[in-house]
């Protein structure tokens, strides 16, 4: 999910390079993000229903591509769940595979505590910008870099895996129960014969769906040097159907001219309940799991925030892979 330099609050020395942005005024600026998000969401999509077959079209196939500085801007300091995989690799052990690895938050701190790491991402600009984080941290050495879909984490470089991360709602953004089916499948090949999985999303409880569910608002802001400002708009809509949440997002830099340049970018997510979670872990050959409400680990209930699994392989045969051989070369690190 990461080519453009890190982006830092109190270090940014350069612009950020922000393309495909609309500019408005200030005031032009004000009077929209004024507006329901739903209204809008009506007019670009050409009707006044909601059709999540349409949303998914109006998504970018990367929607990080234009984002990726921002991404990081948002993440570069949230490390709640940082010392739960630092602690399951001590455990467990590598070689460690994270699918999703975005920019590179995960992977730098476990090769610095002196684990070998392999990042997989669908996304170039997110691969990009971990491969600078990982040359800032002079841990070119122990951090992998690969291209590829998480249903391909067989292929990925540096397996057998001791322990495989799923972290941030990374299972969710495979918005169909078979690519998730074929990305656990995938993960139980990778794995060695006492290998680890870790998987992180959401809990989807009746409250949390309905706050997600047409909400429109400012999520976030960011000063940068020189003056200039980052705000952050989000709308979503949930589908309980399909068990889709379908987001778009609204990034605004703010310059000192009173200038607005706008991007934005979307993607659709499958929430997951953790019956179907586990039922999914025993179709795909895993066994033990065990199931958390938080990065403490604490026990899991009606009240808990996050669906945190940790899962065990059996030292039987794996399932059988559907599709012919494939290998994902390294695109370094």
């Amino acid at each position: 999910m990461d080519g453009l330099d890190r982006v830092s609050p109190a270090s940014t020395t350069q612009p950020i390079a922000v393309r495909n942005l609309g500019r408005v005024s200030a005031g032009e600026y004000r009077s929209f993000v004024g507006q329901r998000a739903d209204e809008s969401t009506e007019l670009e999509a050409g009707s006044c229903s909601y059709n999540p077959a349409v949303m998914s079209q109006m998504f970018p196939e990367d929607p990080y591509a234009d984002i990726a500085a921002l991404y990081d801007l948002e993440h570069e300091d949230y490390a709640e769940d940082v010392d739960l995989y630092l602690n399951l690799a001590q455990v467990v052990g590598d070689p460690i595979l994270e699918l999703g690895c975005g920019s590179g938050r995960l992977l730098v701190p476990l090769a610095a505590a002196g684990h070998r790491v392999t990042g997989l991402d669908v996304s170039p600009a997110m691969l990009d910008r971990a491969r600078m984080a990982t040359a800032d941290a002079g841990m070119g050495s122990r951090i992998t870099l690969a291209q590829g879909s998480m249903t391909e984490a067989d292929t990925a470089p540096g397996g057998p895996f001791g322990l495989v991360v799923i972290a941030l709602n990374g299972l969710l953004h495979l918005s169909s129960v078979e690519a998730q089916r074929e990305t656990l499948l995938a993960v139980r090949r990778a794995l060695d014969p006492r290998g680890q999985l870790v998987i992180d999303v959401l809990n989807p409880t009746p409250d949390n769906l309905r706050g997600l569910d047409h909400a429109f608002g400012h999520e976030g802001n960011w000063r940068l040097a020189g003056g200039d400002r980052v705000e952050k708009f989000a709308s979503r809509r949930v589908s309980p159907a399909s068990q889709r949440i379908e987001t778009t997002l609204w990034y605004d830099l703010v310059g000192a001219d009173g200038i607005v340049r706008r991007t934005a970018t979307g993607y659709a997510m499958r929430y997951l309940h953790r019956a179907e979670l586990e039922l999914l872990l025993e179709v795909t050959g895993f066994v033990e799991w065990r199931v958390y409400g938080g990065y403490d680990l604490d026990p899991f209930d009606d009240t808990s925030e996050r669906i945190v699994v940790t899962a065990e392989v059996t030292p039987g045969p794996a399932p059988a892979a559907t599709s012919g051989d494939r290998h994902l070369p390294s695109v370094g690190g």
